[in-house]
C-alpha cells in the first residue's frame, strides 16, 4: 500500500477504475472558478492546474498544482479548495508593481522585490518610479524611502540609475542630474536640499559625491554667487 502511494504511476493505475466509475456516476472534474488574478491570463493558470491529467478530484493533486501556479510570475501566494463532487476552487495573490526597470532596450515591470514580472513599454503605468542599471530593481524600495525625507527632490525626479551596482544618479525634471555618493546619500541630499533653499537652480549636473563640496556644472555665474559652497565646473 505505502508503494502504490508514493508512486505515481502505480497510483494512476489502482485509481483508474475507480475514477472511471466515478465518471459514470457523473462525479467527473466538471467545474473551476479562479478569482483574486488581474495581470495573469487565465490560461496561465488552468495551464498550471494541469487538469487533462486529473479527471476527478481523486486524482487531483491539489499541493502540486498551487506549488506551479505559485511559480508564475506574477502570483505571489495560491490557494486550492476541492467541493465535492466535482469542483475546484482557485484563489491568487498577485504581486504588487513597484517600479520600471529600465534593462537595454527592454523594459519591465518588477515588484518591490526586484522581482520581474513581465516585459512591458516603456510609458506603462506613469505613477511608478523608472530605474535602470543592474541591481536598481532590487534597490529601488531602498531610494523611496530615502526620497520620503526629501519631497522637493522627490516631486522632481524622472528617473534613477544605479551605477556600479554602488550608487545612484538622479534624473530630475528640467535636465539637472543629481550624482549621488555610495554612502552618506542622506547627508548629500540634506546638503543639496540647502542649497536649492539658497537660491541652487539651473545646473545640469551636480556632483555630491565629495562630503566637503558639491560640484555643480553648468550654472551660471549668478546662481553660483548666491550658493557660496557651490564650486561651478564645466560640463
Amino acid at each position: 500500500m505505502l508503494l502504490l502511494l508514493a508512486n505515481p504511476e502505480l497510483r494512476g493505475l489502482a485509481l483508474a477504475p475507480i475514477e472511471h466509475a466515478a465518471e459514470l456516476a457523473g462525479l467527473g472534474l466538471q467545474q473551476v472558478s479562479v478569482s483574486g488574478h488581474r495581470f495573469t491570463a487565465d490560461t496561465d493558470i488552468y495551464a498550471a492546474l494541469d487538469l487533462d491529467n486529473a479527471r476527478t478530484l481523486l486524482s487531483f493533486d491539489a499541493g502540486a498544482a498551487r506549488a506551479r501556479i505559485e511559480e508564475l510570475p506574477w502570483i505571489k501566494r495560491a490557494s486550492i479548495e476541492r467541493i465535492v463532487p466535482d469542483r475546484i476552487d482557485v484563489r491568487v495573490t498577485e504581486r504588487v508593481p513597484y517600479v520600471v526597470w529600465h534593462d537595454g532596450e527592454r523594459s519591465w515591470l518588477t515588484d518591490r522585490a526586484g522581482r520581474k514580472l513581465q516585459p512591458a513599454p516603456g510609458d506603462v503605468m506613469p505613477g511608478l518610479m523608472r530605474v535602470s542599471g543592474e541591481g536598481a530593481a532590487e534597490e529601488a524600495a531602498a531610494l523611496s524611502a530615502l526620497l520620503l525625507d526629501f519631497p522637493q527632490i522627490a516631486r522632481k525626479l524622472e528617473s534613477a540609475e544605479r551605477v556600479g551596482r554602488r550608487r545612484w544618479t538622479l534624473r530630475l525634471k528640467g535636465g539637472t542630474r543629481l550624482e549621488l555618493p555610495a554612502r552618506g546619500e542622506a547627508e548629500a541630499l540634506a546638503r543639496l536640499t540647502r542649497l536649492f533653499e539658497l537660491g541652487l537652480s539651473g545646473a545640469e549636473r551636480i556632483d555630491l559625491r565629495v562630503s566637503s563640496r558639491v560640484l555643480a556644472e553648468g550654472l551660471d555665474a549668478a546662481n553660483a554667487d548666491e550658493a557660496p559652497a557651490v564650486s561651478a565646473g564645466r560640463g
